[in-house]
């Protein structure tokens, strides 16, 4: 007998991941400007027009001045303390906060606020076809973001020491992952220095900073 809860759809809680301190940047990678907003804001649009969870967003750095910013949105705030030994930490908070419900958790960071819907839809669409540990956007030929991990790799995870990050699970791991392939270049880049940001956006970091300003935001 097929039981009604397999029939329901996978529960995939989305996971923001904006606790860095943004020293290359020089600014909260997460209130950097674009599209009128923000690049939190502009992944938080993305996320709530998809069926989804309501979002967990791990804080650390700027705790300060980014939480403000959260007050009228539908999401769930984890601090994360130790926030300076890595990307791994906030993983690890975030999967500490989720509840059983969650069958996985697809991994965004803040950095990466390119990403489009549909892509986020065919990672979800894939994770929820063929149950694989790891689901991950392929661009020419490298590994991107979001990430869905299961959670029948979160015991791993959390096991794992901080400072060593996620990659050494990742590799265990590595035959069994699907991969969705994709030519959106957003996946794979990191916006980590303010050329960088030039780049993505075609404005000057100090120019992008000074307009915002301008318009109280």
């Amino acid at each position: 007998m097929v039981k009604i809860l397999d029939l329901m759809p996978a529960r995939v809680a989305p996971v923001v991941l904006a606790a860095g301190e943004s020293v290359r940047m020089g600014h909260p990678k997460a209130l950097l400007p674009l599209r009128g907003g923000t690049f939190l804001s502009a992944i938080l649009d993305t996320l709530e027009a998809l069926d989804l969870d309501a979002p967990f967003v791990v804080l650390g750095g700027h705790t300060a001045e980014i939480a403000p910013s959260l007050s009228r949105r539908q999401v769930r705030i984890v601090l994360n303390p130790d926030f300076k030994q890595g990307q791994l930490s906030s993983i690890q908070r975030a999967l500490g906060a989720l509840g059983p419900e969650a069958s996985c958790a697809l991994l965004w960071p803040v950095d990466q606020p390119g990403v489009s819907q549909a892509l986020v839809q065919d990672l979800v669409a894939r994770y929820r076809e063929t149950g694989a540990p790891l689901v991950l956007p392929l661009c020419g030929g490298r590994r991107g973001h979001p990430a869905i991990v299961a959670r029948a790799l979160f015991e791993e995870l959390l096991a794992t020491p901080a400072e060593r990050g996620a990659k050494e699970v990742i590799l265990r791991h590595e035959a069994e992952m699907a991969l969705v392939e994709t030519a959106e270049t957003a996946a794979i880049l990191d916006i980590d220095t303010p050329e960088d940001y030039l780049r993505f956006t075609g404005e000057s970091l100090a120019s992008a900073l000074e307009r915002a300003r301008s318009q109280g935001r």
